[in-house]
């Protein structure tokens, strides 16, 4: 195909000018124009140099060409000089695909030359990765496999300035120090029993400290199986008919991906929350694309619940950040949203027009695939009515009021436990008017020493303490594997704009206090602004506290807290949060906050205190209000003879009568 025909191809339009300096449209027998790619072809290159231009990705475009090649060289040296895999290495990978990018569509002479050395610089590495099984072979995680796809990449970008000498030792280091060590990772997770003890190399010894003796299984069994997975897919069909060993990596990968795919629930979602999720498509996502053009012999599409994935993404999604980012449902470790890329892309394989809009909706774009798959005028839909009222195969209930930045958004966590969780069984998390009033925190460490690791436990999330301790969680010997904390939702009632359930946390809180009986919360919600609490919290023969806090988003330091007695409000720019609390324990409203240290973050919060005994019924009404000051709404709590409470909130009346199974609720 001719730069000629290729631009009528696409549309000669202003936006395509750039290619006319592209070496590889003058080469119609470019690698990627063959028909052997496996990330672009010479026909998405109108498409993609278009999509530099599109008001979702030319801002970060501009900052990648704002790069220079000396950038390049500079992170290269300063990974040379400190060894530090984790973080140089990562680091220069990722500016690598950046340059990589804007050589693609915008090439220069100093851009290729620090290219070119840089590609010569990591091949020469001895090894890609920081992961080790018996001290001594080489794993691929993370790094490796990093490492593995980006020179692939480049290979693409730069096939017509690359010598059949040099290629040829690109494909022997991505063999060697990509492919081998992937296909290891891979197999150790599939044969565990094999293993001679993971660890990382002692350079890297003091990274995290955890014991990896049950890794192969955890992470074979999460989100970090599809790295390694699809790195070696990639640099299997790369190496078909050129290496001996492809064919068996190929089969490899092939299962390993169907395997990793199994982990998703039946209606799409996905258990370690949205920003795994991302990351599970964006390093699984280009193997299953390229293996169904190049081979074809699976039916990806029959692997997974492509158009759930597309609700769950969309249903965890909260408005916007006050920057103006997308903002998420951040249950467990997740801090992002997705990358519009691989939407598209889902798009494209299902036909399904919400992936288009929500690329639009809640893309954060990030990676290369965002220029490569984004299409800015694909049919677009927005998401179905239903989608306001979720709850997901997890037990994950979302409710809005609608799709607007400032909607109301109320997630609560319930379900079972779940590699990157925290200690949220019956965790809640509000937000309206652009305020996150009810917070999930972001940002706990990953390493037991530090002392983020207090964010994931439940003393950090809305949710019960007893006797000031949360439910059941892990200690961080093996990281942030799944813990034994269950909920269990007893009761769910959608009526539309208002909504109730009851989710029974008691299992997750009786492995350590065998004295307790009962742990349920159970929730009305009338949309937009109106919440009720019911704790229901019983003990046999010791009497002991119990607490629920409530924290606002603090990141700031613009959130004001305030006790009045029995009332309380929270207190954010653009939002208020007016509460009143009404039990059969006295239980009463103060003011504390999540013991960390000042470095780590200030996390004040509201926390309701019930004194000692054997059974506490705590009512928490809460009603928000828009604006910063704003005079308090009607509430009121009382419970009759026959322990039955009527609560009041605005307009809106409930009456909840405890009983030894769920609570009774009904509207009045």
């Amino acid at each position: 195909m001719t730069r000629r025909e290729l631009l009528r191809f696409g549309g000669a339009s202003l936006a395509y000018a750039s290619l006319a300096r592209s070496r590889l449209l003058a080469h119609p027998n470019h690698a990627a124009a063959a028909g052997s790619h496996l990330f672009f072809s010479a026909v998405d290159l109108p498409r993609i140099s278009a999509n530099t231009h599109t008001p979702l990705l030319q801002p970060m475009f501009k900052k990648w060409v704002a790069e220079t090649a000396e950038d390049l060289r500079d992170a290269m040296t300063t990974f040379e000089k400190s060894g530090n895999i984790v973080s140089d290495f990562g680091a220069m990978l990722f500016l690598l695909e950046r340059s990589l990018t804007v050589q693609l569509v915008r090439p220069s002479e100093e851009r290729l030359a620090s290219l070119l050395e840089v590609i010569e610089r990591i091949i020469e590495r001895p090894y890609w990765d920081y992961f080790r099984d018996g001290q001594t072979e080489v794993l691929g995680i993370q790094r490796a496999s990093f490492a593995t796809v980006r020179l692939l990449y480049a290979r693409e970008v730069l096939a017509d300035d690359l010598t059949e000498e040099f290629d040829h030792r690109i494909l022997d280091a991505i063999a060697k120090k990509g492919c081998l060590s992937c296909f290891a990772t891979v197999n150790d997770m599939d044969h565990p029993e094999t293993v001679k003890g993971w660890d990382f190399d002692p350079e890297h010894a003091d990274f995290y400290d955890v014991t990896m003796e049950r890794w192969p299984m955890i992470i074979g069994a999460n989100n970090l199986r599809s790295a390694p997975t699809g790195a070696l897919g990639l640099g299997a069909l790369a190496l078909l008919g050129r290496d001996p060993r492809a064919e068996k990596w190929l089969a490899t990968a092939v299962a390993s991906t169907e395997r990793f795919l199994k982990l998703f629930a039946a209606d799409g979602s996905f258990f370690e929350g949205l920003s795994y999720l991302d990351y599970s498509m964006r390093t699984s996502l280009p193997f299953i694309v390229a293996h169904q053009r190049l081979v074809g012999d699976v039916d990806w599409m029959s692997k997974i619940n492509w158009d759930g994935m597309l609700d769950y993404t969309i249903t965890m999604q909260m408005g916007r950040t006050p920057e103006g980012d997308p903002d998420i449902v951040n249950f467990s470790d997740a801090r992002r949203s997705v990358f519009p890329g691989w939407l598209s892309q889902v798009g494209e394989m299902t036909g399904n027009p919400l992936a288009a809009h929500i690329a639009d909706y809640a893309g954060a774009p990030y990676f290369f695939y965002d220029f490569l798959w984004y299409r800015p005028n694909a049919p677009k839909a927005p998401p179905a009515e239903k989608l306001l009222n979720h709850r997901n195969d997890y037990n994950w209930i979302i409710f809005r009021s609608g799709w607007e930045a400032t909607a109301a958004t109320l997630a609560f966590k319930s379900g079972g436990p779940a590699n990157h969780e925290h200690a949220d069984r019956n965790h809640i998390t509000f937000k309206i008017n652009g305020e996150r009033m009810l917070h999930d925190q972001f940002g706990a460490a990953y390493d037991r020493r530090h002392d983020g690791w207090k964010m994931r436990q439940t003393a950090g999330h809305n949710a019960v303490l007893i006797n000031g301790h949360g439910h059941h969680y892990v200690d961080g010997v093996e990281g942030t594997n799944d813990s034994q904390a269950y909920a269990n939702i007893l009761d769910y009632q959608d009526h539309g704009d208002v909504v109730w359930w009851t989710s029974d946390a008691t299992s997750g809180y009786i492995i350590k206090n065998y004295h307790v009986t009962q742990v349920q919360r159970s929730v009305v919600y009338a949309k937009p602004g109106v919440i009720v609490i019911f704790d229901q919290i019983n003990f046999r023969y010791r009497p002991q506290t119990v607490d629920a806090r409530l924290f606002p988003d603090n990141r700031d330091s613009a959130a004001t807290l305030a006790v009045d007695g029995r009332q309380f409000t929270l207190t954010r720019p653009n939002a208020q949060l007016h509460g009143l609390i009404a039990s059969n324990s006295n239980a009463a409203p103060r003011l504390s906050r999540l013991d960390v240290k000042p470095e780590t973050g200030d996390f004040p919060c509201i926390e309701v205190h019930s004194p000692k005994g054997l059974s506490h019924h705590i009512v928490t009404v809460l009603a928000a209000t828009t604006g910063k000051m704003s005079a308090t709404p009607r509430l009121s709590a009382t419970q009759n003879d026959h322990h039955a409470w009527t609560i009041a909130a605005r307009d809106h009346r409930v009456s909840i009568t405890p009983t030894a199974f769920a609570p009774k609720i009904k509207l009045l």
